[in-house]
């Protein structure tokens, strides 16, 4: 009978380690997945906070006031038992950032939350704890020109018609200081000595001939064109209720034009005038015209200096038929003088013309940006451009946020 009294106390014991190690597997089960939950909620809440923060930043906002306000819309309030939320940042590592990106940020959300367990207490673990963390890179918002400040801008994707041609025959040569060139496709020139590059370089998505300074078939810095372009292109100001203005006609063999922004419709009307401008932008509405100032006219003057087109001298509208050289008839072709009387600034945006330098009359260098489909000289062009950044046209470029970790 002892014997069987002890048999049975056995069992009882074991049946008491089987119901812990049960509930212990309970336990392990239910609040582990439960404190896997509530990591997973943590992180997507640390993730949203830090994209918050990020963002404010680019706002020049308060940063953990916004992280904080995610958080705790995310459940995470910083009340310091259940959770806390830790907001830190520092400067983001030199070559991470666009070099002309301001007050940029790598900010991390730290939170650490506590959850009471249910069944675990049972084995003594009471609460579970959860750290997880958060890391957005905020690059700000800056002030950008055109195509990387490239003085010339060559736009034809095509690897034989160069987008941009110092010329094969005469004696053209070009000056070109603050700025390089850019094709989108080729790019050439005669000889060494037909450009000179002062503090630019020639960049092209192909080849490129007979440059001082080249970096060629730079295909990761392609313009997908004209998607690229057009995403640029100021609004039309000569639709119903633009602020557009009707084109004043030339008087004399010159017009001035100021104040506002001119709906050109007859550019031909300006083939060797005098343009000169005054605090205006010229809008090309045209699709097809042959500007030649051969023998007298060009262009010349300020342009717009504030608002939507701002420092822009021309705008030529985009023709989905695009000129392929300056000797392409019916297309958008412009020779291109300085004007004795004074220099030109601003940004020329020509998407789909072809304009050809015949020289600057008076040695004076112009202040502008050239972009177009096709850019060349011909004959015995002296060609001088001072390339400024602060005289073109410079767009807002938006904050990139990324998570780093």
């Amino acid at each position: 009978m002892i014997h069987k009294k002890s048999e049975k106390g056995q069992a009882i014991i074991l049946i008491v380690f089987a119901l812990i190690g049960l509930i212990g597997i309970t336990g392990l089960t239910v609040d582990g997945g439960l404190a896997y939950s509530e990591r997973r909620r943590a992180q997507n809440a640390a993730d949203s906070a830090a994209f918050a923060a990020a963002l404010a930043n680019s706002k020049d906002e308060n940063i953990e006031a916004a992280a904080q306000n995610i958080a705790a819309v995310n459940g995470f309030n910083d009340d310091g038992i259940q959770n806390e939320v830790v907001i830190t940042y520092v400067t983001s590592p030199a070559d991470t950032c666009p070099d002309e990106s301001p007050n940029n940020k790598d900010i991390t959300v730290e939170i650490t939350s506590h959850l009471n367990t249910y069944f675990a207490p049972i084995v003594g673990i009471r609460m579970t704890t959860n750290k997880v963390t958060a890391t957005t890179r905020a690059c700000g918002t800056y002030i950008a020109p055109l195509f990387d400040g490239n003085a010339i801008v060559g736009l034809n994707p095509s690897t034989s018609d160069c987008a941009y041609d110092s010329g094969n025959s005469g004696a053209a040569h070009w000056e070109i200081t603050g700025g390089g060139i850019f094709s989108n496709g080729c790019a050439y020139s005669k000889n060494n000595g037909s450009v000179n590059l002062n503090g630019g370089c020639v960049t092209t998505v192909g080849t490129a001939s007979n440059f001082t300074c080249s970096n060629s078939n730079q295909t990761a810095k392609k313009i997908n064109y004209p998607d690229d372009v057009l995403a640029i292109m100021p609004p039309n100001p000569c639709i119903s209720g633009g602020v557009g203005k009707p084109q004043p006609a030339p008087s004399g063999g010159s017009v001035t034009i100021s104040n506002g922004v001119y709906c050109i419709t007859d550019f031909d009307a300006y083939d060797q005038t005098d343009v000169i401008l005054n605090n205006a932008t010229l809008y090309v509405t045209d699709l097809a015209f042959d500007l030649k100032f051969a023998g007298g006219g060009g262009f010349s003057g300020t342009p717009t200096k504030s608002g939507t087109y701002s420092s822009y001298y021309m705008i030529i509208a985009y023709d989905p038929t695009p000129c392929q050289s300056f000797h392409d008839n019916g297309s958008q072709r412009v020779e291109y003088r300085g004007n004795g009387g004074g220099l030109l600034y601003g940004t020329v945006l020509a998407p789909s013309a072809c304009i050809d330098f015949r020289g600057n009359p008076d040695g004076s260098a112009i202040h502008s940006q050239i972009i177009a489909y096709n850019v060349s000289s011909n004959g015995n062009a002296s060609v001088s451009i001072n390339y400024e950044e602060d005289e073109q046209r410079r767009n807002p470029m938006n904050p990139t946020i990324e998570l780093i970790k």
